[in-house]
């Protein structure tokens, strides 16, 4: 049974800018560039014939790993599909890697994979995994450099659909960048998105919008069945797409609580207050972002073909 999505434009959304940048780290908005639609790749099989290859921007690394540094890391991680969730570490020091803490499938969605893989839903999920940390405004060295990296990695598997996971603020930004670039060099992608201005100024190919709290790309922790029923549900709402309609997000027809109570958007407020006045980090993190593509669209879509 497929899982039917609503429209973007119905339905509340979390807002990080009135929420967060001002009020709690005193801050302009996040700079989000707004690209026109990307050209998009046919899928090469039906869903459910295809190899699914996870792209996160969590920063998941393994111990026996070198880890990831927090901010402007362009390098990448690959993570075998069959190791034990229960070691993983994350690079990403993002006040939201509470969730990921608690349940790293919510992150980097590797039991969810296995299982739709198992349920038939998808043909196979990919022997890899490619782990980032998101927060880069290194933009044309991403698309450039990291990304062609990043498609031959999935290649080599046999990867036809990349599942693409960004986690913060930036990461949406940067990851709907790799999206693009992957999309452009001939591997389909989709994203699960959970900040809907960023995903609707960068239009990452095929994305949809999870309206659930930053982090939480892959649905409440400890909550199995409904982050399979949510990347399922990305997933066929990704590969239904018609290149030839206009670019839409798609919005998940999901909600934290069941009876619909926001709380969930003050616990997120809360995490970045709180991180911000015990360690200062996601200030100077988002300091560090100086680079912004706002106003250099299309000579960036030119210069780095995405």
């Amino acid at each position: 049974m497929t899982v039917q999505a609503e429209l973007a434009s119905t339905g509340p959304a979390y807002d990080f800018d009135a929420n967060v940048a001002g009020p709690v780290l005193g801050i302009p908005p996040l700079s989000v560039p707004t690209f026109n639609a990307s050209e998009l790749t046919p899928l090469a099989k039906p869903l459910a014939e295809a190899t699914v290859g996870l792209l996160v921007t969590c920063g998941a690394y393994y111990p026996d790993q070198p880890r990831l540094r927090q901010r402007g890391d362009l390098s990448y991680r690959l993570l075998p599909r069959e190791r034990d969730l229960t070691e993983v570490l994350f690079a990403h020091l993002t006040p939201i890697r509470a969730f990921a803490l608690a349940d790293p499938n919510v992150a980097y969605p590797r039991d969810t994979m296995l299982d739709l893989e198992r349920d038939g839903v998808i043909g196979r999920y990919a022997d890899r995994a490619v782990s980032m940390v998101g927060s880069i405004s290194q933009y044309d060295e991403l698309a450039m450099e990291t990304a062609p990296k990043i498609v031959d990695e999935f290649t080599a598997m046999g990867v036809d659909l990349v599942l693409v996971v960004p986690f913060c603020p930036q990461c949406h930004v940067a990851g709907g960048v790799l999206a693009r670039a992957i999309e452009r060099r001939g591997l389909a992608t989709t994203s699960i998105t959970t900040l809907r201005r960023p995903a609707e100024a960068v239009k990452a190919p095929r994305a949809t919008f999870l309206d659930f709290p930053l982090g939480c790309p892959g649905g409440r922790p400890r909550e199995s069945d409904q982050q399979r029923a949510i990347v399922r549900a990305a997933l066929e709402t990704g590969a239904r797409v018609d290149p030839a309609e206009p670019w839409s997000l798609p919005r998940l027809s999901f909600r934290w609580a069941a009876d619909g109570n926001r709380g969930w958007e003050a616990l997120v407020t809360d995490l970045y207050r709180v991180d911000n006045e015990i360690r200062g980090s996601v200030l100077a993190n988002l300091n560090a972002h100086v680079t912004t593509l706002a106003g250099q669209e299309k000579e960036f879509t030119i210069r780095c073909a995405c």
